[in-house]
């Protein structure tokens, strides 16, 4: 796998959401793999943690920032420059709001879809400002016919397709916009180099869903999954395996998505 997930032309993945769940995962392993990444979470002590459990000598960069605000991530993707410049973004930075739609308060949709989709579009904007700034390699993309300046991962999310049993309907609506944007950004990036793809998990124990019970009524198919099991699925799409593959969201759901009920 190591081989496969060279940064072209050096660089570093910056992931957001980095302080816990499936962001702070993808941090921790794409620095085991080698690469420099700037670790971008509103949640200051919870990037220092990560940093001091990945070494005293480490090459994670903690960024705290809001990812809503354009000010704050145009700051943290600076620190990336530095290293530089973003050769891969997971976009991971996200929240929920579990309340039924009568109830939805307007600051709740607000603050659901400023982080869910707006961070997100901040995000990918910048990190494709900076690829697309970027050389294609020592070949030019000659070898290949495809240059290559960058992979940016959105995490979208099952309900996005399908809503899920949980009322929470900003969350649904920005993780369905994610998808569409995924999309769009990929069709538009294609020429420049930079590849956009999505995975879409579905429940896994994290901060945000909480540790699923141990024989949940109406499992999955292949019962509930694991962090890692995402994160599996976003190095491949970082990687040289999926140099071909744009514009497309990886279900990651042990299944759950093909079930009738």
């Amino acid at each position: 796998m190591k081989a496969a997930m060279d940064i072209p032309g050096g660089g570093a993945v910056v992931v957001t959401g980095a302080a816990s769940g499936i962001g702070r995962a993808a941090a921790a392993a794409f620095h085991e793999l080698g690469a420099s990444v700037v670790a971008v979470d509103v949640d200051a002590a919870g990037l220092d943690d990560l940093r001091s459990r990945l070494g005293g000598r480490s090459r994670c960069v903690p960024a705290p920032a809001d990812v809503s605000s354009g000010p704050q991530v145009a700051e943290a993707f600076a620190r990336a420059a530095e290293l530089g410049g973003c050769r891969v973004l997971v976009n991971a930075a996200g929240i929920g709001i579990n309340k039924p739609m009568l109830d939805h308060e307007e600051n709740d949709w607000d603050r659901v879809i400023g982080i869910n989709l707006r961070g997100s579009f901040l995000c990918l904007q910048e990190a494709a400002r900076q690829m697309t700034r970027q050389d294609m390699g020592e070949d030019g993309g000659k070898t290949s016919g495809r240059p290559d300046r960058g992979r940016i991962i959105n995490i979208a999310s099952v309900v996005g397709f399908r809503p899920g049993p949980i009322p929470e309907i900003a969350y649904d609506t920005s993780k369905g916009a994610v998808v569409q944007m995924t999309r769009s950004a990929a069709l538009e990036m294609a020429p420049h180099g930079v590849r956009v793809n999505a995975v879409a998990p579905g429940p896994v124990p994290t901060n945000l869903f909480g540790t699923p019970p141990v024989q949940p009524e109406g499992p999955m198919p292949l019962g509930y999954g694991r962090v890692d099991d995402i994160v599996d699925a976003v190095l491949f799409l970082a990687s040289e395996r999926a140099r071909w593959i744009t514009g497309q969201i990886l279900t990651v759901d042990g299944g759950w998505s093909i079930r009738s009920g």
